[in-house]
């Protein structure tokens, strides 16, 4: 019985043995199969979405070149178009540049081909002249002229010009004169006048006309001969070659009128010859005249006293030609300009008026400075009348000195001046006295300009010295 027992237990020990190896572990290899295939299903999904994720990314990125490069590219256009406008400027600028050369080369050819034009019949029937042989000529910067018609040749010509002063005038006599104050509108000077040359350009002429303050009469009539620089000659009415400030022009004072000083000392007009000249390459002026020696108011009657006056000076310029006959320094002198020079005359005249038996001597001597619109002038003035009675002589000095400057070059000028009269040396407390301080602007050099002034004048007397003041404005066109 045991056995069968024993052989009953074995055989389901080894049956069960049998059974339990083929279902558990087959379970077991199948649940380790399942988890990996989980496990890489898991890694897929997850590469695939790291590849969604790259890939839209990248998309983006794409996206971004493509803007990035589109912006480049219109760079790049707004660049080549700024480079286009710059080289359109540069060239614009490099032909204006070449226009404006070839324009100042060309200018004397321009001026020739005008000329030439001027010069045909076609333009002087246009300007009206209707004279065969003549050429029109218009100067508007000429010193003088602004018309003018000459021949072909340059033998004949005939200039014209005028000039007009315009003046308001207000004088303050502080009742030492006994007179009442002044206010006034005045046409101080008033100048018509034409010149050329005749015959050949060696003999020239020159008349002027004037109206000042509404009174007409002739100012200057003569001939003059230009053979050389070193030699001239002048004959008829014109002014005498004695003091410098009385030789200039009214046109180109540095203030409105002349010193007192000068005002008495010098010569005025005359009938007379001067021979004069610049040689030395203008380092030297000189005038050897004589005159009739009555003066402006001259009656035209023969010389009553049989005397003339004489006249003789001398110049030196040591730094060159020296614009002796304009006070200012308009046209700006980039180098120093000096002048010094002496005067004497015999037989001279007082105030314009021929002296009957006295024998007089008066003399001057002057200095000047220009530069840069610096201009300084000085006269030193020295009288003797010697009666012919035995009366005694009579010494009498003067002087003055002034200065002007451009502020403005060209354009705005002060100035200032002292000027003093003694008429008798001998007598004690008869000195005349000026003091000016002056502004100028000049619109067209001397050719037009405005200037304001303001005086005082003192007279010396033995008890009580007579005082003036005296404000003007003056303008001044020249055409």
């Amino acid at each position: 019985m045991w056995n069968k027992w024993h052989t009953y237990a074995l055989t389901s020990i080894i049956v069960l043995s049998g059974v339990y190896p083929r279902g558990n572990p087959q379970e077991v290899s199948a649940q380790q199969t399942e988890q990996p295939y989980e496990i890489a299903r898991d890694e897929s999904e997850v590469l695939k979405q790291q590849l969604n994720q790259m890939e839209e990314s990248f998309a983006k990125q794409q996206e971004q070149l493509k803007q990035i490069a589109e912006l480049a590219t219109q760079q790049q256009e707004q660049i080549q178009i700024l480079r286009n406008r710059i080289d359109t400027m540069n060239s614009q600028s490099t032909t204006q540049t070449e226009e404006i050369h070839s324009t100042l080369a060309k200018k004397e050819d321009v001026k020739q081909i005008v000329e030439d034009y001027l010069s045909t019949k076609e333009a002087r029937e246009k300007m009206g002249l209707g004279m065969p042989g003549l050429t029109a000529e218009y100067t508007p910067n000429g010193e003088k002229y602004a018309l003018g018609i000459k021949s072909p040749d340059g033998n004949f010509s005939l200039d014209f010009g005028a000039m007009m002063q315009f003046r308001c005038t207000y004088k303050d006599r502080d009742e030492d004169f006994n007179e009442s104050d002044l206010i006034d509108i005045n046409v101080r000077r008033a100048r018509v006048y034409f010149g050329g040359n005749i015959y050949n350009k060696i003999i020239n002429y020159y008349v002027a006309a004037d109206a000042d303050k509404f009174n007409f009469g002739l100012r200057d009539f003569y001939v003059y001969f230009t053979p050389f620089e070193e030699l001239n000659a002048k004959i008829g009415y014109f002014v005498v070659p004695f003091n410098r400030q009385r030789m200039t022009s009214s046109s180109k004072l540095l203030l409105q009128d002349r010193s007192i000083a000068s005002e008495e000392f010098d010569q005025d007009r005359d009938t007379g010859f001067d021979i004069y000249g610049k040689p030395f390459d203008g380092h030297i002026e000189y005038h050897a005249a004589v005159f009739q020696g009555a003066g402006e108011k001259f009656s035209g009657i023969d010389n009553t006293n049989n005397e003339l006056m004489y006249v003789l000076s001398a110049r030196y310029n040591p730094f060159g030609k020296y614009d002796c006959y304009d006070e200012t320094d308009v046209k700006y002198s980039d180098k120093i300009k000096a002048t010094i020079g002496a005067a004497v005359a015999f037989n001279a005249k007082d105030r314009d008026k021929k002296l009957m038996n006295t024998n007089t001597i008066v003399e001057v001597v002057d200095f000047g400075v220009k530069y840069r619109g610096f201009s300084w002038s000085n006269e030193y003035y020295m009288r003797t009348e010697n009666p012919e009675d035995n009366g005694g002589s009579i010494d009498s000095n003067g002087f003055y000195t002034q200065a002007g400057y451009f502020v403005i070059a060209k354009k705005l000028e002060i100035a200032a001046r002292y000027s003093m009269h003694d008429p008798n040396n001998d007598v004690s407390n008869d000195l005349q006295k000026e003091y000016d301080v002056g502004i100028n602007y000049y619109f067209r050099a001397h050719r037009s300009k405005i200037q304001a002034d303001i005086g005082h004048f003192v007279t010396n007397g033995e008890d009580e010295d007579k005082r003036e003041n005296r404000i003007r404005l003056q303008y001044q066109i020249i055409f």
